[in-house]
């Protein structure tokens, strides 16, 4: 299965990583990872069928050495003290935030990477509230959709609301920038002038996007 969403998911990953994939869906992620050389991978799924299929292409790749399998909701049941890092993608932002919640299963963990499907900024500020640092994001364009996948070490880092909003700038995810102005553009026109609190709120949004297509064209 070719997706440009996974290959993006598995370029923020090394082969030394020590990765849980939560929400393995067909293990595309793991599988890949141990084609190159990964050997201490779990994949897990809270879905059977879909942990069947996962299953039944990592014994087909003959990878049932280097991959594990899990039927499990989050991280319940997992002994996450071998691992130092997690994958969690395809998924929405409360989900992945009420896993990350439990500090205790996290603390031998150096690195997450997330693909959240909603409430980007909402995960962005849990991250930092928790000790991540936003190290990059990558922005992919699939089925006419934007992803965005996040690579998060542990450090404090300190970030502005605009970067909440927007994520760090990124000369190459220009594009997205420009598809947020036109959404947001159309969200403020629809707005009615009684609800001046949120067409405030939506106008402040559009001058941050305007400040990272600003820095494109080398204007500040």
């Amino acid at each position: 299965m070719e997706s440009k969403r996974l290959d993006a998911i598995c370029d923020f990953l090394d082969v030394a990583d020590k990765f849980i994939d939560i929400g393995t869906d067909h293990g595309y992620v793991p599988i890949k990872m141990a084609r190159k050389g990964a050997t201490h991978l779990l994949a897990t799924d809270i879905h059977s069928n879909a942990l069947k299929v996962a299953q039944k292409n990592i014994q087909n790749e003959g990878l049932n050495k280097a991959i594990s399998t899990l039927k499990t909701d989050g991280l319940n049941g997992i002994d996450t003290s071998s691992y130092n890092t997690l994958v969690l993608a395809g998924m929405g932002a409360h989900t992945i935030m009420q896993i990350l919640y439990n500090q205790e299963k996290i603390q031998n963990i150096r690195k997450i990477i997330l693909q959240s499907n909603n409430h980007l900024e909402d995960l962005r500020i849990f991250m930092n509230q928790n000790g991540w640092n936003l190290k990059k994001e990558k922005v992919v364009y699939e089925k006419e959709h934007y992803y965005i996948i996040m690579l998060y070490e542990k450090g404090v880092q300190k970030i502005s609301q605009e970067e909440f909003f927007l994520g760090i700038y990124q000369k190459e995810n220009i594009e997205y920038y420009h598809f947020l102005e036109k959404k947001y553009q159309e969200i403020y026109r629809k707005i009615p002038e009684s609800q001046a609190v949120k067409k405030q709120k939506t106008f402040q949004k559009l001058e941050w996007i305007k400040d990272y297509l600003q820095k494109e064209n080398g204007s500040i």
